[in-house]
Order: structure tokens, then sequence, then C-alpha cells
């Protein structure tokens, strides 16, 4: 009895054993992020539908930039219930060929690589995040309409799909052929429990901040209420495509070593490190194998963590050259001024392009900088205005997280006072800030603060300050000037009285007091002479 009820027993435990197996599954990416949206930054109503924004926005700017086409979009956001909208977003890009459109919208990191390269993408995961988040919240599909060239024929496609997470592919619901006239990507997506908010962080604000620093892109947006803004270009210039650049020794990990060795085609590790990374000569490939006794002439593939460990460490107390700057591109001074005029219509506007600096030894980073003052600058609350700081990271704005990162720490360290700012938080001015690099140091996943790394910290304080001279001296002029109209206008409002009332004791004519009255006031004999013939 005791042997059948053992038996019995591990019969039972092998069965739930068994059961518990059949649970586990793999997960594919999209049913990873179903359940867990906040990675892809979908956390609280009106962030989701900010993020919504920025994924749909950069898709669009950047594919219009590699075609060598000036951005334009219009985007239309109707509210159908409380929390419930529907988003219409249209480009002028390249469109999307038919083949390659349930890959774009409904599979995660499709074609996914390694790439050391400056991007405007935040998160990676594109318009397939914001499918997913419409059919987590609606149920809805998404449709697509896209005219595209194929050789040299115009074609135009319209296509109904949905995801299916389980595979992470995308279901062709209905699909036909359409007439157009250009070429660019139109979709329509539903969602629920987001929020239009035109509050710093909301949808309107980053559309706002985007064209700041997209001064070559135009956006048409109509709102939920009707309103409907047109945001134009302020230049027609095109930027320069980022180009790829190798990594430098002091940039690398011994993670990243490894991907290097797994992935490459080279048959021998010396030759690995000389063509994967920057400043790697074949005589500093020679002082690393003299050290670290590690045969370079090996495979890449037999490469061993400990061994990777021991290079990294030796590349930190290595001199190496600069890493090279030309792969970033930043805004540039003129441009970052255009924007910041459309848009803020300031009454003073300085802006800043730092040359090139490293943090960490081996990422390069190019910091921007602007101040506007007066106009529409600063953020209004209540009726007063109140200083507003506009953070970017490769011309994205980063809307949320404000407090935590260093670009912010960095700015309130400054002594404003000493530049003509006695209050910086109740002042009329907007800062701006804008960090270019191939790898923003973010302080998390939701890549919206960042880090308060030293070198990029002190980079912005420079910057800030060099251009914030140049305020003072602009604020203390139109002091100066302030404080003459005053006094010039004691002068003409009195002096005209006491010599027609002197004159009227004196039984005299009054006399002419122009020119004296022109030197007291130091204004032009013009306008004097109306004050005369009073």
């Amino acid at each position: 009895m005791e042997t059948n009820a053992s038996l019995q027993k591990e019969i039972s435990a092998e069965r739930e054993a068994s059961e518990i197996f059949e649970e586990f599954k793999e997960l594919t990416p999209s049913e990873f992020f179903r359940r867990n949206k906040q990675m892809l930054g979908f956390s609280g109503k009106i962030r989701s539908l900010t993020i919504v924004f920025h994924e749909l926005i950069t898709n669009s700017i950047d594919a219009a930039e590699e075609a060598g086409i000036l951005p334009d979009m219009v985007i239309d956001l109707k509210r159908v219930d409380k929390d419930h909208y529907i988003l219409r977003h249209q480009d002028n890009g390249p469109g999307i060929p038919e083949p390659f459109i349930t890959k774009v919208f409904c599979t995660m990191f499709a074609g996914s690589k390694f790439r050391n390269i400056q991007s405007r993408g935040q998160q990676g995961l594109g318009c397939s995040g914001c499918v997913l988040l419409s059919q987590m919240t609606t149920g809805q599909p998404v449709k697509i309409r896209s005219g595209y060239k194929e050789g040299d024929k115009l074609k135009g496609v319209e296509m109904t799909v949905k995801m299916d997470v389980k595979t992470n592919q995308g279901l062709i619901l209905d699909r036909k052929e359409i007439e157009v006239d250009s070429t660019g990507v139109g979709m329509e997506l539903h969602f629920k429990d987001v929020s239009y908010s035109l509050s710093e962080q909301g949808a309107f604000e980053y559309i706002r901040r985007t064209m700041i620093a997209n001064p070559h892109a135009k956006i048409v947006f109509k709102d939920p209420t009707g309103n409907r803004y047109i945001f134009d270009r302020a230049t027609d210039e095109i930027p320069p495509m980022p180009k790829e650049v190798l990594p430098h020794p002091k940039g690398v990990t011994a993670d990243d070593l490894i991907f290097m060795a797994k992935h490459t085609d080279k048959r021998r590790f010396r030759s690995m490190l000389t063509s994967s990374l920057s400043r790697m000569s074949n005589k500093r490939v020679d002082e690393l194998e003299e050290i670290t006794g590690i045969d370079f002439n090996k495979r890449p593939k037999d490469m061993k963590w400990e061994e990777a460990e021991k290079i990294v460490e030796l590349f930190q107390s290595m001199d190496f050259m600069a890493p090279p700057t030309a792969g970033l591109i930043p805004i540039g001074q003129d441009q970052v001024e255009k924007g910041i005029i459309e848009i803020l219509e300031p009454e003073y506007v300085k802006t800043i392009t730092r040359k090139p600096k490293t943090y960490k030894g081996g990422v390069s980073f190019v910091i921007e900088a602007g101040i506007a003052y007066g106009g529409k600058s600063g953020r209004v609350v209540g009726e007063q205005k109140k200083a507003e700081i506009m953070r970017f990271a490769n011309r994205v704005p980063l809307t949320f997280d404000q407090g935590s990162c260093g670009i912010t720490e960095a700015l309130k360290s400054i002594d404003w006072k000493r530049y003509g700012i006695r209050d910086l938080e109740n002042a009329p001015i907007t800062v701006f800030v804008n960090i270019v690099s191939t790898h923003v140091p973010y302080m998390s996943t939701g890549k919206q603060s960042v880090a308060p790394e030293a070198e990029i910290m002190q980079e912005v304080r420079q910057a800030t300050m060099k251009i914030a001279r140049n305020l003072q001296k602009y604020l203390n002029a139109k002091r100066a000037a302030k404080e003459e109209a005053m006094r010039s206008k004691i002068f003409e409002t009195y002096v005209p009285v006491v010599l027609r009332e002197a004159a009227m004791l004196a039984e005299e004519d009054v006399p002419e007091y122009g020119e004296v009255l022109n030197k007291v006031t130091r204004k032009p004999p013009k306008i004097l002479g109306d004050i005369n013939a009073e």
C-alpha cells in the first residue's frame, strides 16, 4: 500500500511538472511588450499619446531625409469619447513598398542591427509599438495607405492589418490597390486610455519643440477641439545624413568585444580589432598582445570572456587619439536660431554649437545651446511667464523626467544673477540644449533624461554661460535705454511747460529750445521738431 501511494505521488509530481513546463513558452517580442508596455514608454495617458507622436513623427522625418525630401506631415487627432481618439498621420516620404508594410507596422525588432551611428530613434520599435498599443487598448486594426515608386512607376496600396503577437507577424485583413499622385505613408489608428493635453509633457508641446530642433520640417496639426495649427519650416536646407563611425577603444565593454567577435567576418582577432575599432593600429595591437599575452592571431570566435575583460581594462590605461567626430551632425547654430525665431518669435536670441568633446574617454558628443528672451519665450503659468528648459537628444525633444536629467542639473547650477536674470524660474526665457552623440547616456529605458556625466554637464554649462553673457549685454543695454527714455520723457514733459510759464511771466515769446533739448535728451532733431510745434 505504501509503495502504491509513493508511486502515485511520483506520478502526480511528474504531471504537475509537465503541466508547468507546458505553460512555459518562449515569448515573442510582441508578447513581451504586450505584457510590459511601460518599457516602450507607454505609461500614463498623456505620456502614452506623446510617445505615439514621437514615434510617428520621427519615422516620417527620418524617411524623408534619407530620400532627400523636405519633410511634410499632416496630423489629425479626433476625439471619439473620453480617452478614446482616432489618429490620422500622413507624410510625404518615399513610402513603404507593399512587401515591407507588415514588417514595418507589425513586427517588433524587424531588421535590428548593431550600428554606431547618430540616430533620432529612442525606443527602436517605431510604428510597431504604436500599432501594438492601439490593438491592446481598442482591438481595432490599423489602416495604412502607401504611395511608393517601383522603378519609374508610382504605385499605391491600402491595407488593413493587425499584429499577431504570438508569431510577431502581421495579419492582412483587407488589401486593395489605389491611385496615388505622390509618395508617402498615411495611417489611421485608434487609441483608448490616452489623453491629449496642452501641458509641457503633451503631444502639442512635443510638436512645437520638434519644430525648433528640425526647422526644415513642416507639420499641419488639427487638434481634438478642431483648432488647426500650421508649423511652417524655417529653412529649406535638408541636414546631411550622419555616417556610421567605428567605436572608440575607451568606449567599449567586454560584452561589446564578444559581440563583435561573434559577428565579424575577419579570420583573425588582430584584424577584427583594427577593422572594428577606431584609432586601433597594428602597432597598438602589438602592444596589447605583448602586455596581455593573448594570441591575437586566433579566430575571433575563440575569444574568452576573461580575455575580453583584460583587453578592455588595458584600453582604459592606454593613450588613444580622440575618437573621430565626422559622423556627428549637429543642427548648427544658424539653424537652431531659425527654428527658435520661427516658433518663439523672441525679442532676443543667441545660439551656439560647441566643438566635439568626449565623455568616459571614448564617446564623442556635441552640445548645442540657445537662449531666447521675450516674445513667446518661456511658459505661461496662470498669468505669469516662467522660464522654460527645452532638452533634446539628437534633435528629439525630451519632455519627461526633467528633474532627474543632467542637462537640467547643469543649467540650474549656473549663477543666472551674474547674467542679468535675477530669478530664472520667473523670467520670460527659454533655454535650449541639444546633445548630439552616437551614444547618448540615458538614465533609464524611458530615454527621457541624460545621465549627469561630468564632461557633458561641463559642456552644457560652458555653452550656456557663453551665450548668457551676450544676453547680459542685451539686457543691460535695454535697461539703459529704458532709463534714458524715462529721463528724456521727464525733460520733454516739463521743459516746454517751464519755458512757456517763464516767457509768460517775462511777457516775452517762447524761445526756440529744440536744439538744447536735443542735446539733453540725445534724440534726433526731427522728433524734437514735433515737440517745439506744441
